[in-house]
């Protein structure tokens, strides 16, 4: 019997064995059979020895695999996600740990039936790695309307490093809102639970004005905590809902040049520690969509380049 040989790098260090067999048929775009019965019949070999879906693989080692399995046998299913030619994607920062893109609204980061575009595909697409078992995705989480920063793995380094400092709260995310009503003067500070689990959100007022007779506030949002709608629904617990987003009490936008906004929030700034090991700056910010813009030099009547520096 012939076998196939792969080996492990340096991102694949500590994966479990059955995994990264796993991520190795998905690259050949194989729906495998069961892989815990191949190990064990050992047509699927670790360094050339019978082993357990269990075993940790180390950089260097070597995963056989019978070569009829990659051949033909198993069902061929389709590997290539659905790029869109007429989707921008703009890259706010790229280096080899993480990609930074700054996500236009009604795209979907992640996969969803309802959509056949997702911010991970592409990025899984575009993203060249010499790694088994490692994946590139995100690493946090927008809404499918909200606009703004949002950061993928390049790297398993990248992603750990990532993901341990948004849980020490090492990176500081701020984001650009419009809420109805006027915000008061000094920065309002929202500490409540969703689902079950604390969250924690702090808005400060930068601009207010009128729009369609209803008073509004140019919002910087900053979250310590990374809950599903927590922005929208912490604004709306304290009167302060986003314009538009009806989901949560906000009016409707009229019909007109800002009705095809389902509601203005923008993930803008993240800020990193100083003298990461990722080599990033201290700062990203995304520039903001054209009709966002508009929008506060319309109705909040100062330009944006007064805030956003």
């Amino acid at each position: 019997m012939e076998f196939i040989e792969f080996e492990a790098k340096e991102d694949d260090e500590g994966r479990r064995l059955d995994k990264a067999v796993k991520r190795i048929f998905e690259s050949k775009g194989i729906q495998p059979e069961n892989i815990f019965k191949l190990i064990r019949k050992t047509l699927i070999k670790l360094n050339n020895a019978k082993s357990v879906p269990e075993d940790r693989i180390k950089s260097g080692d070597k995963i056989s695999i019978a070569d009829f399995l990659l051949n033909g046998s198993t069902t061929i299913k389709n590997a290539q996600p659905k790029i869109h030619a007429n989707i921008s994607v703009q890259t706010a920062f790229k280096n080899e740990h993480l990609w930074i893109i700054n996500k236009q609204s009604g795209i979907e980061v992640q996969p969803s039936k309802n959509s056949n575009f997702c911010l991970a595909d592409f990025v899984a697409h575009n993203t060249k790695t010499t790694s088994l078992s490692f994946r590139p995705g995100p690493l946090h989480r927008i809404d499918k309307f909200t606009t703004g920063l949002v950061a993928f793995s390049q790297s398993l380094h990248g992603a750990k490093w990532f993901s341990e400092n948004i849980k020490n709260h090492s990176i500081k995310k701020t984001y650009l809102a419009i809420v109805e009503n006027f915000l008061p003067e000094n920065e309002l500070t929202i500490d409540d639970m969703i689902a079950e689990k604390n969250a924690c959100t702090k808005l400060k007022k930068i601009a207010q004005g009128i729009f369609c007779g209803k008073e509004i506030s140019l919002a910087k949002i900053q979250i310590e905590t990374g809950r599903k709608h927590q922005i929208r629904i912490h604004c709306a617990s304290q009167g302060f809902p986003l314009l538009g987003d009806k989901l949560y009490g906000g009016s409707k936008i009229p019909n007109g040049e800002f009705s095809s906004c389902d509601f203005f929030l923008h993930a803008w700034k993240l800020e990193f520690p100083k003298d990461n090991p990722l080599l990033l700056p201290s700062e990203i910010q995304a520039e903001l969509p054209p009709l966002f813009k508009k929008f506060i030099e319309n109705f909040l009547k100062i330009p944006t380049a007064e805030f956003i520096i």
